[in-house]
């Protein structure tokens, strides 16, 4: 007797929906993984510019802690400059800091500290802050010129000072004053961009 083997198998109906089907799944996981990372990546950069939010304000705030007060050696300057990207502040004081100015140089605990918010020519800006910007001697004015400049933010795009002198807020304290505010105000900002060109405005400020 002959023995009939019955042959299975898939029809091409069922392997063409076997394969619309895959190419689904695999379309909504691709879709989700790239939510994902979109997600991620915003969140990243959030983090980032809250950090640096926190560092510049906790870096300056320390500075002004140390503000040194001795009329004989008096200096406080809070400037608007013109540039070219507008009108940037740029604030002068000097500070009980132990950082070097002049590497393999002994230094007092007394520096003269700036911060401002730079431009780098392409229209980015970055706040900065400057330990001793006029040091140095005749003999080694390259080492020693221009003191140390450290970026602490380079996504932060807003930088605002204001000095109250008892009476009203003003937006600069000339040197010529020859004499301290009461308050100073500062102000940190910066822009994210999130889903469908959306922005988002991150701010910090203390006085």
């Amino acid at each position: 007797m002959r023995k009939r083997f019955k042959q299975s198998g898939f029809t091409l109906v069922e392997v063409m929906a076997a394969s619309v089907i895959t190419a689904f799944i695999a379309m909504v996981a691709v879709s989700g993984l790239v939510s994902v990372t979109s997600v991620r990546g915003q969140i990243d950069e959030v983090t980032i510019v809250n950090d640096e939010l926190r560092f510049v304000a906790d870096t300056l705030r320390q500075d002004l802690a140390g503000f040194y007060r001795n009329k004989n050696a008096m200096l406080f300057e809070g400037v608007l400059q013109d540039t070219g990207s507008g009108m940037l502040p740029r604030l002068r004081f000097r500070t009980v800091c132990n950082g070097k100015a002049r590497p393999g140089h002994p230094e007092g605990d007394l520096c003269e500290v700036e911060y401002f918010l730079a431009d780098d020519g392409e229209g980015n800006l970055w706040v900065a802050r400057r330990q001793c910007p006029i040091v140095g001697n005749e003999e080694t004015p390259e080492e020693t010129a221009g003191g140390v400049m450290t970026r602490l933010a380079e996504q932060l795009s807003f930088f605002q000072l204001r000095y109250f002198d008892s009476e009203q807020w003003l937006e600069d304290w000339p040197e010529e004053q020859e004499k301290f505010p009461m308050l100073v105000e500062v102000s940190l900002g910066a822009i994210v961009k999130e889903k469908n060109d959306k922005e988002t405005i991150y701010t910090k400020q203390f006085l």
